[in-house]
């Protein structure tokens, strides 16, 4: 097996949960091996891009980060990660960069996401205020001291509605398996079940692997060094 030292170069590019920015994957970054460069993706309304318009649909965010992705892919071997929203983003991007005969990535890393074929509609992003912020509280992705201030609420409030309005009113569409390798990550705890996200598995025709830790849904928080081994581990094989 290579070493790291020697490995050629892949960039992992991450694509954000709702509410996310482009640092959201800041924590993974130093624990990957030397030859993998992490690339946060800035969706519209937030981080350095906060003065544009939100988006409120999902095809319309894949669009979007696929429209960044686009003229870096086929220089060099690359991945493509996500959480929760993310991963959706991952699983659309896909189907843009097949359908205009690009380079796949190496990888696709699948997060605390249901698959399309087990995907169930919700409506949270219509809660009032208050029921709202509880339900953020509850999935444990924002830290207190944002839900515990009344101006990061109000600022941060229309972003999250936006992209849980996105995940929510997404209809999903059958297709073939792509010939792309998945490894899904899993929370033992989380609102999505074991059997959702290992239907992850139809979707692809070219390997899957899976992977379960402790926690909810934002596990990833306290797995940073685990994540980042699986990670390593992955593109070791794919090399």
């Amino acid at each position: 097996m290579t070493e790291n030292n020697l490995a050629p170069a892949l960039n992992l590019y991450c694509l954000p949960y709702a509410g996310g920015n482009g640092y959201s994957y800041r924590p993974l970054e130093q624990h990957l091996p030397p030859h993998i460069r992490l690339a946060g993706i800035e969706l519209p309304g937030r981080g350095r891009r906060a003065g544009e318009p939100l988006l409120h649909s999902l095809e319309a965010l894949a669009d979007d980060v696929f429209a960044q992705l686009r003229p870096r892919l086929g220089r060099q071997p690359y991945a493509l990660f996500g959480h929760s929203m993310g991963a959706a983003l991952c699983f659309l991007c896909l189907q843009r960069i097949e359908a205009a005969g690009l380079p796949y990535p190496q990888t696709v890393f699948l997060s605390g996401k249901s698959a399309p074929s087990a995907y169930e509609k919700k409506a949270r992003h219509l809660l009032p205020r208050d029921a709202f912020v509880d339900m953020l509280r509850d999935l444990g992705g924002c830290p207190p001291e944002i839900l515990a201030e009344q101006e990061l609420i109000d600022y941060f409030e229309p972003i999250l509605r936006a992209d849980f309005q996105a995940v929510e009113t997404w209809n999903p569409v059958p297709r073939p398996p792509l010939p792309v390798p998945l490894v899904v990550l899993h929370g033992r705890d989380d609102e999505v079940t074991r059997e959702q996200a290992l239907a992850w598995a139809k979707e692809t025709s070219a390997g899957f692997e899976f992977h379960e830790f402790d926690g909810a849904h934002f596990f990833i928080q306290q797995h940073w060094r685990q994540i980042a081994s699986v990670v390593g581990a992955a593109q070791a094989v794919s090399a």
